[in-house]
């Protein structure tokens, strides 16, 4: 099982397959709610509203006696759990959905969890672990990305299968409504005999619901610490119509980041603030760099 980023970001779209129902524009209706919700309550995804005492868990209906299929669990609120068929799960549903399972912080836990603000999304995605973070920032980052849903459903299989239950790290939704799943691994421990398989039958079982599933196992941290500096770059749209043309006079091929700023102050901008907006033009893809070393004085810009 190839790790999805065989792929670059720009061709993710390539992998990612139709499946659950709804339309464009049921998925474009559902992502209005979802950013109506977060106006409410920021945060929620991210269980920053949870009472400290309490359930923990979030409650799913019990499996009726006799029932073989695969379950879907979601939850819409954090507490109470539904159950879909691979074949009713939709693209509502993914873009709606609150985590399944919890995030534990234990003292001696190896990975602890941290919350990703993520702009496709405009809140906070929870991650398990760093490496599911530099997974998220990445997401991000991807074009056609418009929507990324954390530990988003849990699959239950019948008694006898081979496995209990799994639950994806992530669900990215594309623009036109294709659905990929994610597990992120380290990369010795995605090549497990046991892991494999078990991937395995978790891709054949989201094949039946239409769903794309990879396995992500990294890429050099300069690539995801390059597209955080960019997230950073809060620049107000109305700064950014003002100020881009400025930058993109001033850059000519082969020019790196120092001289594109030189030429920028010599134009009339203010030194911080040319690199500010450069790193909202490298963000917006406006510019590029070479991802695999750091963003400094000596990277080339150009355009793509």
């Amino acid at each position: 099982m190839a790790p999805l980023l065989d792929l670059p970001p720009s061709e993710w779209s390539s992998v990612l397959r139709s499946g659950p129902t709804g339309s464009v524009l049921e998925l474009r209706a559902a992502l209005t709610v979802l950013r109506a919700q977060i106006r409410l309550q920021e945060g929620s995804r991210a269980r920053l509203h949870r009472p400290i005492r309490g359930p923990r868990r979030v409650r799913f209906p019990e499996r009726v006696a006799g029932d073989m299929t695969v379950r879907v669990l979601f939850t819409f609120d954090g507490r109470v759990g539904q159950a879909r068929t691979l074949s009713t799960v939709s693209l509502r549903d993914l873009a709606l959905c609150h985590p399944t399972r919890d995030y534990s912080r234990r003292a001696h836990q190896l990975n602890k969890p941290v919350a990703f603000f993520s702009r496709t999304v405009g809140d906070l995605v929870m991650c398990e672990s760093q490496h599911e973070r530099r997974f998220a920032q990445l997401a991000d980052w991807a074009p056609g990305v418009v929507h990324i849903a954390a530990q988003p459903f849990t699959l239950e299989f019948p008694a006898g299968a081979d496995i209990d239950s799994h639950t994806p790290d992530f669900v990215l939704l594309d623009s036109s409504g294709q659905v990929l799943a994610v597990d992120v691994k380290r990369a010795d421990e995605a090549r497990d005999e046991d892991i494999v398989r078990r991937h395995q039958l978790i891709t054949a079982t989201l094949a039946r619901a239409g769903i794309r599933h990879v396995v992500w196992t990294g890429v050099p941290e300069s690539i995801t610490d390059n597209i955080a500096d960019f997230a950073a770059a809060r620049v107000p749209d109305t700064v950014l119509a003002e100020r881009a043309p400025t930058l993109l006079e001033a850059h000519h091929d082969r020019i790196t980041r120092d001289e594109l700023v030189a030429r920028a102050v010599r134009l009339g901008m203010r030194e911080r603030e040319v690199l500010v907006v450069l790193r909202r033009l490298l963000w917006d893809r406006v510019f590029a760099i070479d991802l695999t070393r750091r963003l400094d004085g000596d990277s080339q810009v150009y355009l793509p």
